[in-house]
């Protein structure tokens, strides 16, 4: 076990390295989501009526950072893209490291952004009035509960990187998969207006039930219209679907990697 822990630091550090070298990634995963918190929030906060009668700008701050978090399914499959083509993994595959640490050391170093994102994202809202009763300890469980479905998101990504092993392939199927599970979500827009079949839908994406849960953690009350089994237990379920996403992707993406490297 210290072996492979000591595999999977010395892959994030080096992940981690490279992505110290290029700052203005984490500087745009910062000052991209309080760029669109405070907008949406004070362009349409006056429009959008939310459930529980908060602001719209509490309300869409979960959803921004949650997309970002999504996000990086295409920052790690791009990732393994480069890795494949530039030799990475061939460099490695002649050290005795064990291949599921290689995906982990990326996974951690992924989802990084996502805590930049809420680094940002929670002062910014708190500043404009938007938490005024935020506590500190529900605040590290959202940043925990966006963290997790980073990890789950990432692995995804690599997985899919491993299957296509092209970057324009990539950049093509990664938003087909990404904007029906943003968009299909209460992300930005309360869904209370959705037709019935459609709202049931919303309600068991797992991307709702993060911003539901992300939501209540900040203390904005998120409460759709006829609320069902889903919105009742959101952090449960958010927390589920994202290790079962975890679950299901990282053995399945440790045999893509086998396969890559015999295809290759």
């Amino acid at each position: 076990m210290a072996e492979f822990l000591g595999d999977v630091r010395a892959i994030a550090g080096r992940h981690l390295r490279h992505l110290l070298r290029l700052p203005e990634k984490l500087i745009g995963f910062t000052v991209m989501p309080v760029a669109m918190v405070l907008g949406l929030g004070i362009l349409f906060g006056g429009s959008m009526r939310v459930p529980g009668g908060g602001p719209y700008g509490a309300f869409v701050s979960a959803g921004v950072v949650t997309s970002i978090a999504v996000s990086t399914t295409a920052v790690s499959a791009l990732g393994v893209v480069d890795d494949l083509q530039d030799g990475m993994f061939d460099r490695l595959r002649s050290l005795p490291v064990d291949r599921t640490a290689i995906l982990l050391g990326r996974i951690v170093v992924d989802s990084l952004p996502v805590v930049a994102a809420m680094a940002g994202v929670v002062p910014a809202a708190w500043a404009a009035g938007w938490a005024d009763g935020l506590r500190p300890t529900a605040a590290l469980a959202a940043v925990g509960l966006e963290l997790l479905l980073a990890m789950g998101c990432s692995c995804l990504g690599i997985l899919l990187g491993l299957t296509v092993r092209n970057a324009e392939a990539v950049t093509s199927v990664v938003p087909v998969c990404l904007l029906p599970v943003t968009f299909l979500s209460n992300a930005f827009v309360p869904p209370d207006g959705l037709p019935g079949w459609l709202r049931e839908l919303v309600g068991w994406n797992p991307v709702t039930a993060v911003n539901s849960a992300v939501r209540d953690l900040l203390g904005h009350q998120d409460t759709m219209v006829a609320a069902g089994f889903p919105d009742r237990h959101a952090a449960p379920l958010a927390i589920g679907f994202c290790v079962l996403l975890i679950a299901l992707a990282v053995p399945a993406a440790v045999r893509a990697h086998g396969r890559a490297g015999l295809l290759r």
